[in-house]
């Protein structure tokens, strides 16, 4: 008994991983199709997807902290207030690496971010 709930709580972790951080990749690829658009990062769409983002990371974060070690995943919300305050700043090149970065962290968290054993018990 106790295997199988550790096993389904493997495989909910899994899943809520993989598509918390999709949905945090597309995200990200709205935002540079809105800056492309709109002829850079000063506008009101962009701000509005970022804010959209952090809104959506905040609630998948507080998700994911119960599954997993919060130092694993505590880096992608810290990227995302970064790019809050290039957009006031208007410092598009770092606007752009700090998105990458975002990118780069949901195409390879999932398989950095582990279960947290004492959690699940």
């Amino acid at each position: 008994m106790l295997l199988a709930v550790l096993v389904g709580g493997i495989f909910y972790e899994s899943n809520l991983v993989k598509t918390s951080l999709n949905g945090a990749k597309e995200y990200c690829y709205q935002i540079e199709i809105a800056a492309q658009n709109n002829g850079g990062i000063v506008n009101g769409e962009v701000a509005s997807l970022v804010d959209n983002m952090q809104s959506y990371w905040d609630k998948k974060e507080s998700q994911l902290c119960f599954f997993t070690n919060y130092k694993s995943i505590e880096q992608l919300g810290i990227e995302i207030v970064r790019l809050k305050t290039y957009i006031d700043e208007e410092e598009e090149i770092e606007f752009f690496t700090s998105l990458e970065i975002i990118k780069h962290y949901t195409e390879n968290f999932e398989y950095f971010v582990g279960s947290n054993i004492h959690n699940i018990l």
